[in-house]
């Protein structure tokens, strides 16, 4: 099992932010104001503990889900996220075979 999420970087999460509550302040468009060009977050270390998926799921989630179930979650949506924005499948992220 992997010890973090298997983030690729490629940013459509932070891209895609229209609609998250805990997000609104940071909203430009859909884009979160922080977004570095190279995918990274400028505020990382005092983001909101939403785009942090590790520390999310340790803090509210793992006493109702094991860790493979929840990062497959999140991985179908990034998944889904990359086949409607046409995202070179490079940035892919497979999904978790749980043990």
């Amino acid at each position: 099992m992997l010890d973090n999420f298997p983030c690729t970087a490629c940013g459509l999460c932070c891209k895609s932010i229209n609609g998250v509550k805990e997000l609104e302040e940071f909203n430009l468009n859909g884009v979160c104001m922080h977004l570095a060009d190279d995918n990274t977050c400028r505020i990382y270390e005092n983001c909101p503990m939403v785009c942090r998926v590790d520390e999310y799921y340790e803090r509210f989630l793992k006493k109702y889900m094991s860790k493979a179930k929840y990062y497959n979650e999140n991985i179908k949506v990034c998944n889904a996220l990359q086949d409607k924005f046409k995202v070179d499948k490079k940035y892919k992220i497979n999904l978790i075979k749980e043990i």
